[in-house]
């Protein structure tokens, strides 16, 4: 297997198993806003499951454009500089409920985070937001970083400094 290769099943390790992200959205007038949330990927899209009572709900609403960040557990990590990490920018779009994606994106909330799922999905203040991804790097570890492309951002290319 080539470094491009086992770098892409490094990435796509790392985003199955990142259970959250670490969100920025556009505060009104406050300018950005850090913030978490859990996510799930289905069919190479990254969805977040939102309360209207959070500020990055109401952000995201107002302004949809994001950029999320999703980290190796710090415990696994071998050196804190080398952490692994994606940082993705796009815009969210609401999925409606009786959507077919909804079900789908929901069954994948419900097999990463259970039966909390079920309370979750019965609340009307929440919304699945489904990200539309248009850029995005990933940091293997030093002198190992990415940017991501194609339609799903999912090839890598590696980044020489000195070209």
């Amino acid at each position: 297997m080539n470094d491009t290769a086992a770098a892409l099943d490094d990435f796509r390790a790392l985003i199955e198993t990142a259970e959250g992200a670490h969100l920025a959205t556009l505060g009104e007038s406050a300018g950005p806003e850090a913030s978490y949330a859990p996510c799930a990927w289905h069919d190479g899209d990254c969805y977040l499951f939102l309360s209207a009572l959070s500020s990055h709900t109401a952000n995201l609403c107002r302004d949809p454009r994001i950029s999320l960040m999703l980290l190796e557990p710090a415990a696994r990590a071998a050196n804190p500089f080398a952490r692994q990490r994606v940082s993705l920018r796009g815009r969210v779009e609401a999925v409606a409920r009786d959507a077919a994606l909804y079900g789908a994106a929901l069954a994948e909330f419900q097999r990463r985070f259970g039966e909390v799922m079920q309370l979750l999905e019965s609340l009307p203040d929440f919304t699945l937001f489904r990200i539309r991804l248009e850029a995005g790097n990933y940091v293997r570890g030093f002198g190992q970083a990415y940017a991501l492309d194609g339609k799903k951002l999912d090839r890598l290319r590696h980044i020489d400094p000195r070209n």
